[in-house]
């Protein structure tokens, strides 16, 4: 009797301890399931941010290549732009020359010193050019 007793004593034992392991379990399996799908998702961001890296730097040289071309153009424009001042200084002096030259055909009796081309304006005075 006494071992019939302890026999029931431990499958009861057994029993509440398959129930706790039960529930333990039932516990776990879902924050498992949650594990899982955590990892899942971060070696989704982990590839997207490696795409991401990848463009920012492909991005990088893209920006490199424009910074240069936007330099070369920077300069071919500043060149243009002497050139054309230049072109146009050299006109207004043979077109001055020209003007003078009708001018004093029209009026031989003026003086046309004090108009020369060396000569520049500054604070409402004719003053020699530097």
């Amino acid at each position: 009797m006494r071992l019939r007793k302890s026999e029931k004593e431990a499958r009861r034992l057994l029993f509440e301890k398959s129930q706790e392991a039960l529930q333990s379990e039932s516990k776990i399996l879902p924050l498992y399931n949650k594990v899982i799908e955590l990892e899942e998702k971060v070696e989704e961001v982990q590839a997207k941010m490696a795409k991401l890296k990848e463009r920012a730097t492909q991005r990088k040289v893209q920006l490199g290549q424009v910074e240069g071309e936007l330099a070369e153009k920077v300069e071919l424009f500043k060149k243009t732009e002497e050139e054309l001042t230049n072109d146009a200084t050299e006109t207004y002096g043979e077109g001055f020359q020209d003007a003078m030259a009708q001018f004093a055909c029209v009026h031989p009796k003026v003086d046309l010193s004090p108009f020369a081309r060396s000569k520049w304006f500054v604070d409402g005075q004719l003053v020699p050019r530097k």
